[in-house]
């Protein structure tokens, strides 16, 4: 691994990272170790980086209790600060398991993915990537797929216009979608291709964009999900 991911994955950053998450769920450490089944302790000291700090096993149990939580968050972030931030679920609790079972991957797939992604981030200031966590792509991106692409802003935003793209919208959210020109200026319409999406609702009309990356890479894993 490279100096910037180990800088990013040190216990203090994992830590720190574990932190959010949790706030992000509104439990004290006390109800979230009770509710997941993990040791009060243990949860301290991966917050404090106690005892080398967040193990790939926990991190890996972190993630699938946040999704029960509405939270998502990718393994890249939390254990090597990669990729986006965590977000709040645009889908039922419900489906949680579902996202789990298609984020499953062995420890050295997403160590060969998060080295790769740190490598294409590094091709440019304005790379970006983007765990996909819903199913309105598919089924060119399923669900645990990695994207990338270059970032393009203000009027050139138009030059993406008909192409798959992770868009960031003026109110912060990411997503991967179709793009299309919209009714209002500087606004555009985001298009889900499945007919069958679990999102909704699956377009979102005249929206504000901060930047749009045409998908010119995509990481898929293979893992438990695959086989």
């Amino acid at each position: 691994m490279n100096d910037i991911i180990e800088e990013k994955s040190s216990p203090s950053e994992r830590g720190k990272r574990l932190k959010t998450l949790r706030n992000m769920c509104g439990l004290t450490i006390q109800e979230f170790a009770k509710k997941y089944e993990i040791g009060a302790s243990t949860l301290k000291y991966w917050e404090s980086a106690r005892s080398e700090g967040l193990s790939p096993k926990g991190a890996k149990k972190i993630i699938g209790a946040m999704l029960q939580e509405g939270v998502y968050s990718t393994f890249m972030w939390l254990m090597y600060g990669l990729g986006i931030h965590p977000q709040i679920l645009d889908v039922q609790k419900s489906s949680a398991q579902k996202h789990l079972k298609a984020m499953e991957s062995t420890f050295d797939e997403e160590i060969a993915i998060a080295d790769e992604v740190n490598l294409f981030l590094k091709h440019s200031h304005e790379a970006i990537t983007l765990v996909v966590f819903d199913d309105a792509m598919e089924p060119i991106y399923t669900i645990g797929n990695t994207i990338g692409g270059i970032r393009l802003h203000g009027h050139d935003i138009l030059m993406a216009t008909g192409k798959d793209c992770i868009v960031e919208t003026q109110n912060g959210e990411i997503l991967c979608r179709k793009l299309a020109r919209g009714n209002e200026p500087d606004s555009f319409h985001l298009c889900a291709l499945s007919s069958l999406t679990t999102v909704f609702p699956p377009n979102l009309y005249d929206v504000k964009l901060k930047s749009a990356a045409p998908v010119i890479r995509i990481w898929k894993r293979i893992g438990k999900a695959g086989s």
